[in-house]
């Protein structure tokens, strides 16, 4: 299976790449500028989830059945576009008050990177086209054109003895700028624009993306909860310690992601419930084991490695990242589970178990947060991660044909083998 070792070699060096960007920004701004360029880039980056979620997945079910580029292309940047534009000036007003409270330059930065939510679209869009076509070098090449630019931009920044939050800002904003032009330029060399815009196509992608944009809601809330209350509530040298934790705690997670990408379109394209089970498992097995993997590292290497890193001024990150890289393994087993029950037509499911996390989430933060500070939200964040992976499993069992015991009796020689046959056939 040639597309998910290129997958995954892409999401590894997406991954490296951010983790030397991490690296970088911890060193150059240290706790505290690491928590205001966290503030800076929350509350866009939340909106172009809001703005673009719903309609990638309709877009890449619509590509996955077969349906003609060039009549899905032009919909896709349409709807780009006019939702990123009105988001970006939505954004740009509301941004002052969204970051009250902090200096100057904090807030114009966040004004400013607005302008991110609608290349992101057309990159998120745009990409979607050709990861439902199962065209992956393509796809992954339109992903890491992000944080290629980003880090380009960062180090440059550092070199130049520029790197500032505002100055950072233009530069993850660059990065965004260079994907967009980059799947712009892609899909016109394939022929797919300029093309008129099917108006039934585009109702169709509404239709699709409508029921999901619930789901999308509550996903992000549940991802963005916890910054946020701790933006409202603790420091920007808490919130930098956090996001500097989460850098090193997402790895194990980072395998999972790229499985369920590759998953989704393979799910959706297999007609009956009956015989989905199998390739859900097969996808499931993998995610599983290698965050497992990954998440032991982790947990035994946590102290030295942030230390290492980051520097002793981010040494209380390390309980942190130990609460999510186990919430993180947890996170791998749902994502692959969430694309399942998705493909197999029913969106509402993911969503009911969005919302059970999301009731927890809410639980324990507001419980933990005043108790035991930003470490709190590390631990919600596992609690909300099991809650929602307990749904999702038996909404699996209901409608993917997902079969939990066969997992149970696999050995890790069979996991083994498991992994050779994915990426060998």
């Amino acid at each position: 299976m040639r597309h998910v070792l290129l997958s995954f070699a892409t999401t590894g060096a997406i991954q490296l790449l951010g983790l030397v960007n991490a690296v970088l920004l911890a060193r150059l701004l240290g706790p505290e500028g690491r928590g205001e360029l966290a503030l800076v880039l929350l509350y866009p980056v939340l909106a172009l989830g809001l703005a673009g979620l719903a309609l990638n997945d309709a877009v890449v079910y619509r590509a996955a059945r077969a349906l003609p580029p060039r009549r899905l292309a032009p919909p896709a940047l349409l709807l780009a576009l006019g939702i990123g534009a009105a988001v970006a000036a939505a954004g740009a007003l509301a941004a002052p008050l969204l970051l009250a409270g902090h200096a100057d330059g904090v807030r114009r930065s966040g004004a400013l990177y607005f302008l991110m939510v609608p290349a992101g679209l057309v990159a998120l869009h745009l990409g979607a086209v050709f990861q439902g076509r199962l065209e992956y070098g393509v796809w992954n090449a339109v992903r890491g054109a992000t944080t290629l630019a980003t880090v380009a931009g960062v180090a440059g920044l550092a070199l130049l003895g520029l790197a500032e939050v505002e100055a950072v800002t233009l530069a993850y904003l660059g990065g965004f700028c260079a994907s967009a032009a980059l799947a712009l330029a892609l899909a016109r060399r394939r022929g797919w624009l300029p093309a008129p815009v099917d108006r039934h196509e585009l109702g169709q992608l509404l239709r699709f993306a409508l029921p999901l944009q619930a789901g999308v809601v509550v996903q992000l809330v549940n991802e963005r909860l916890d910054q946020l209350l701790i933006a409202r509530l603790l420091t920007p040298t808490d919130l930098g310690l956090y996001v500097a934790a989460m850098a090193i705690a997402a790895i194990p997670a980072i395998p999972a992601a790229t499985l369920a990408n590759v998953a989704y379109p393979r799910i959706a394209g297999v007609a009956e419930a009956a015989d989905r089970g199998p390739v859900v498992e097969r996808y499931l097995r993998l995610a599983v084991a290698l965050a497992g993997l990954v998440a032991l590292a982790l947990l035994a290497l946590g102290q030295p490695l942030v230390t290492a890193l980051y520097g002793p001024a981010f040494a209380a990150a390390v309980p942190i990242l130990e609460w999510y890289a186990a919430g993180a393994v947890a996170l791998a087993a749902r994502a692959v589970l969430a694309q399942a029950v998705k493909a197999a037509g029913r969106p509402a499911l993911a969503t009911a178990a969005e919302l059970a996390g999301l009731a927890v989430n809410v639980v324990l933060l507001l419980l933990l947060l005043p108790r035991i500070g930003v470490v709190g939200a590390a631990v919600a964040y596992a609690g909300m991660q099991g809650t929602a992976l307990g749904v999702l499993a038996v909404a699996a069992v209901r409608v993917a044909g997902f079969r939990p015991l066969r997992l149970l009796r696999d050995t890790p020689r069979e996991v083994a083998d498991q992994a050779r046959r994915l990426v060998g056939c």
